[in-house]
């Protein structure tokens, strides 16, 4: 089976998601491989939320989960989340994706850095990968960079969902499980068990009965 994870990284609910993502890689490990594709929130078009807006948004979060991210990341209304999420596909494509994610993820919804300003990503995401600012700055204007975002994009917005993080799971026998918003991993480790559970009987099932009859 594998599991396709949408997300984007100036999403507080997908920092949370990470969380549930290294906990499946911990326990089911090769099992089950995971995908990562980015779904810019909005579709990538400007943000109408502002500070205000956001520190709402982020008082909810707190008063739901018990965890209290910084919204300072974002600095006015109309702003977009491509700057960082093109940063981390372009370190992606140069082997360094998962300490860039991490870096913005954390100096952004941690540390409240402007992680939508292209200079500061960059910087940030040089000192995490050892790349220069200027090969990113490269990679970043590369039309395969922006072309793989909005097909990622494209292809979330396909799905009946809205919500980010989303984990989309499928089987080796064409099970499917969609689960939009979760935050939590009781829910996806309940669907990745069932779904295994099935896999392995099918796969008992092949070997000891003959193949099903012309």
């Amino acid at each position: 089976m594998n599991l396709t994870y949408y997300y984007d990284v100036c999403s507080m609910w997908c920092a949370m998601g990470d969380e549930v993502l290294v906990a499946i890689n911990k326990r089911y490990r090769s099992r089950v491989p995971i995908v990562r594709k980015i779904a810019l929130i909005n579709d990538g078009k400007p943000m109408a939320a502002g500070l205000e807006q956001e520190k709402w948004y982020y008082d909810r979060c707190d008063f739901v989960t018990g965890r209290r991210f910084n919204h300072n990341w974002i600095e006015k209304s109309g702003q977009a989340t491509w700057v960082p999420n093109a940063v981390i596909q372009a370190a992606e494509a140069l082997g360094h994706g998962d300490a860039v994610r991490e870096i913005l993820k954390t100096e952004g919804l941690i540390e409240g850095k402007p992680i939508l300003r292209l200079e500061v990503a960059l910087e940030l995401a040089a000192k995490a990968s050892g790349i220069s600012q200027s090969e990113l700055e490269h990679a970043v204007n590369d039309q395969t960079i922006a072309d793989a975002i909005k097909a990622s994009t494209a292809e979330f917005s396909l799905l009946p969902v809205n919500q980010r993080p989303t984990f989309l799971l499928r089987s080796a026998i064409e099970d499917t499980v969609l689960l939009s918003g979760i935050y939590r991993p009781e829910p996806v480790f309940a669907a990745i068990e069932g779904m295994i559970s099935d896999e392995d009987a099918y796969e008992r099932f092949r070997a000891s009965y003959p193949p099903i009859p012309e």
